[in-house]
């Protein structure tokens, strides 16, 4: 059979991508920490992800996985009628599984969002919200609020504390859909409060907060992020992108989550 895209996940992953190394859609997933040879480096081809995790877990728990073909879903690295051969090794063990991805069916955010948000946006927020999980904030783990679109109802609703940070920066430095600029951006969204975000994928404020936090009905969630997201999404249209500390996206729309990615 061939495959769309080759994903290649373990210890050490560049070792079962050998026979693999010219395959036009062939992702390396790495484990934390864990440095790229110089050979692979130099392969325009190879796609390079690094894990949430230092070691994998065993096989026997998919679940990191359907996390990873769920984040690619999102980034529009695979499409959802990629026909995937993964490869994943644990303590020597070769394992293989083929996929097809339209007879899984797995939910895309992009396709739920497509009337609300640009793909670009969506897949720029999900890529930072990811890299704020793996990354942090000074070596902690750091959780993040985005609100995006609406934002002259959001206005209405939110109080600047602070003087807003993010107007020190150009206009391209604030793009989220550039991953050039996550590292400044992380920093900014990572701070009390939360990161407004326009329709065209620009960063307008950061630290600022919702006025009214009461919703209707039980609010099963713990943490400020999450009870705010499901407040201003209840009385706009924008949408709330939570990242938690734990390690989960969760998405919200009209004061309702509709979508959780949990990292890899």
């Amino acid at each position: 059979m061939e495959y769309d895209k080759i994903l290649i996940m373990g210890d050490d992953p560049e070792k079962l991508a050998v026979e693999y190394i010219d395959h036009p859609g062939l992702i390396l997933v790495y484990p934390q920490n864990r440095a790229v040879r110089r050979e692979f480096l130099l392969k325009p081809n190879i796609k390079r992800f690094p894990a949430n995790a230092r070691n994998f877990p065993d096989i026997e728990s998919l679940e990191v996985v359907k996390n990873f073909i769920l984040y690619l879903l999102n980034i529009s690295e695979i499409e959802p009628d990629d026909r995937v051969l993964v490869l994943f090794q644990k303590r020597g063990e070769r394992y293989e599984i083929s996929l097809d991805m339209s007879e899984l069916g797995y939910p895309s955010l992009i396709s739920a969002l497509s009337d609300r948000l640009n793909p670009k946006l969506t897949e720029g927020i999900i890529r930072l919200s990811m890299d704020i999980i793996r990354k942090g904030r000074e070596g902690f783990p750091a959780g993040a609020l985005f609100v995006v679109g609406d934002l002259r109802a959001v206005e209405d609703n939110v109080i600047h504390r602070i003087a807003n940070p993010i107007r020190s920066l150009d206009m391209k430095s604030r793009d989220i859909r550039n991953s050039a600029n996550f590292d400044t951006l992380r920093e900014f969204a990572t701070m009390d409060g939360a990161t407004l975000v326009d329709e065209m994928g620009y960063v307008t404020a950061c630290g600022v907060y919702i006025k009214n936090l009461s919703v209707d009905g039980p609010h099963d969630l713990g943490g400020g992020r999450h009870l705010a997201a499901k407040s201003i999404t209840s009385i706009t249209n924008a949408i709330g992108f939570v990242v938690a500390s734990e390690g989960l996206i969760r998405v919200y729309r009209h004061g309702q989550k509709i979508y959780e990615l949990p990292s890899f």
